[in-house]
């Protein structure tokens, strides 16, 4: 990881094994039980932003220790770009003797008429070797065909989650705000996290740019 990546929150305090991920229940024990079976099906996981969609395919992959790369679908959209960065990951066996897995991001940035297609094709040809998990902010923007290739979960929200799954992440920020050495205002931060809920990426995000003189209070 680059200084860089390391330097923001969000990629600085993301969480390393589901257990620390600030999701539903209900959901989780769906990841943990493919943790504890050693076996991750291709998933499509759809979701609003910042709820943790990658952040849990990446924790569970590290469970596991499995090989994995990232390709974010709105920036390395190209055809023969997936193909070729794919097969070179692909087509070679794991270091660690298990199944790769490539996570593509933001899947539904993908033209549906030509990349998307081809990606169900991709998923045929390497599946003795890789498995893929895509996320999307919007899968009714994804093919019918990867789909039906993929088990589907939706990180969404219960009303009556939303207290729990709020308090775990308040006390998650307030270990980050302690950790950088930064004084707060708890009322001011779970006013953002009221906010913003459950955009938890952009809370991190905002808490980070207002961190800079030091102090987070009622002036943000």
């Amino acid at each position: 990881m680059s200084n860089d990546r390391e330097f923001l929150w969000v990629e600085k305090y993301r969480p390393k094994s589901i257990d620390d991920v600030v999701i539903s229940q209900k959901i989780k024990e769906r990841f943990q039980a493919f943790i504890d079976n050693g076996n991750i099906p291709n998933l499509l996981l759809s979701g609003s932003a910042g709820v943790g969609k990658t952040t849990v395919a990446r924790a569970i992959l590290e469970q596991l220790g499995c090989d994995y790369m990232i390709i974010n679908g709105s920036l390395s959209g190209n055809i023969d770009t997936l193909r070729t960065d794919i097969k070179n990951f692909a087509s070679t066996m794991s270091l660690e003797g298990g199944r790769k897995y490539v996570i593509l991001d933001e899947a539904d940035y993908l033209n549906p008429n030509s990349t998307q297609p081809a990606l169900r094709n991709f998923m045929e040809e390497f599946s003795s070797n890789c498995g893929f998990i895509l996320t999307c902010n919007f899968a009714n923007r994804i093919i019918d065909p990867l789909q039906s290739r993929c088990s589907r979960i939706d990180f969404t929200f219960e009303s009556k989650e939303k207290p729990k799954l709020a308090s775990q992440f308040f006390k998650r920020t307030l270990y980050v705000l302690d950790s950088e050495g930064i004084d707060y205002d708890q009322k001011t931060v779970a006013e953002l996290i009221n906010k913003y809920f459950p955009d938890f990426r952009k809370v991190l995000n905002e808490l980070q740019q207002y961190s800079v003189v030091g102090k987070i209070d009622t002036g943000i």
